[in-house]
């Protein structure tokens, strides 16, 4: 699972440049346990909707957005404030040091990729995607380099962070490189375990639905005809973006300096990443394909979710436990601890 890493360089479609890199199994880093989920579902009649205002819109108002959500984001409704962001500051006050918390910069907590087909792409997203480009006035004005500031607010992490991790104490630092390792660790083993199980399984039905959908696919395949049209040649719509970094950055594998010292877009390179993100916005408007496919995605995440309240209703009591009992056992953890370093790259 990509992450953006501070000054460094990292793959397409990621979230926070601002942020090093990590493992979050929580939002779709290694395969999780199997389960016993009603994954049978109906397939939608939806029409030809409107598009939705935009992607994260659309995913905001979907049935299973807050628990691919779950321990990623402190707001996601089901378990608030209980992210793993969140176990940055009470970890911190525990080892002495009351106040730090995740978007100080000082605890470094990567985060994953909302991209298409991870369990976090059910969660927060970019404008572009399978569902093509929503939004002609961001194509316009940002074309792929969109500002990271909607997806961080969508985290509970507020709309901005440090430019680079502050200096502290040495002392200061050691703890929260113990606090980083702690959350590492607590991540990976909700993640893989049984207090994940159902969502996941959820999660990859969602996507396996979406990918044999017809009307998903008919509508792609006007999409693709109009970028043909155009003189584009992509492939499916969620392709774009990565081809796009290639042509803006030439670096041979789909990632994007970011952050201190990260070379500037030419002008020429960056009109013409905006003029590919304004006719992928434009093909995307005329298909309906965004319209389609998030009509269709709300009925399958919504079917998927009734047929199995009793389920996610246990993970997320789980999970909740399992991060109460975290709380509880910082002191013992950071005394037991032994810190592994941050990240110093990732390509």
């Amino acid at each position: 699972m990509p992450t953006r890493t501070v000054g460094i360089r990292m793959r397409a479609r990621t979230v926070a440049c601002l942020l090093a890199c990590c493992c979050a199994a929580l939002a779709g880093c290694a395969a999780a346990p199997a389960s016993q989920t009603n994954t049978t579902v109906s397939t939608p009649k939806v029409g030809k909707p409107p598009a939705p205002a935009s992607a994260q819109a659309a995913l905001s108002s979907e049935a299973f957005t807050p628990y691919a959500a779950l321990g990623l984001s402190s707001e996601d409704g089901l378990a608030p404030g209980e992210s793993w962001y969140a176990l940055a500051g009470p970890c911190m006050d525990a080892a002495g040091y009351p106040g730090v918390t995740a978007t100080d910069g000082i605890v470094i907590a990567g985060v994953p990729d909302g991209h298409t087909g991870s369990l976090a792409g059910l969660a927060y997203t970019w404008p572009w995607g399978a569902w093509g480009y929503l939004g002609t006035a961001d194509a316009q004005q940002y074309g792929f380099q969109y500002p990271i500031s909607a997806a961080l607010t969508a985290l509970g992490l507020g709309g901005a962070l440090p430019l680079r991790p502050p200096s502290v104490p040495a002392a200061e630092q050691s703890a929260a490189n113990k606090c980083w390792t702690i959350i590492q660790d607590f991540t990976n083993v909700i993640g893989n375990g049984p207090a994940m199980a159902d969502i996941w399984t959820i999660g990859n039905d969602i996507w396996a639905d979406m990918s044999h959908d017809l009307a998903v696919i008919t509508a792609e395949r006007a999409w693709s005809a109009c970028m043909t049209k155009n003189g584009y040649s992509f492939g499916p719509p969620q392709n774009v973006d990565g081809q796009e970094q290639l042509k803006m950055h030439g670096n041979g594998n789909g990632s994007r300096p970011v952050g201190a010292g990260a070379p500037t877009v030419s002008p020429s390179a960056n009109q013409a990443q905006i003029t590919a993100a304004v006719t992928d916005a434009n093909c995307t408007q005329s298909s309906d394909l965004a319209g389609i496919y998030f009509a269709v995605q709300a009925s399958y995440e919504q079917q998927l979710v009734s047929a199995n309240r009793q389920a996610l209703a246990a993970e997320v009591g789980q999970y909740r436990a399992a991060y109460a009992k975290e709380l509880k056992r910082l002191p013992a953890l950071l005394r037991t601890t032994k810190a592994r370093p941050y990240p110093k790259s990732h390509g």
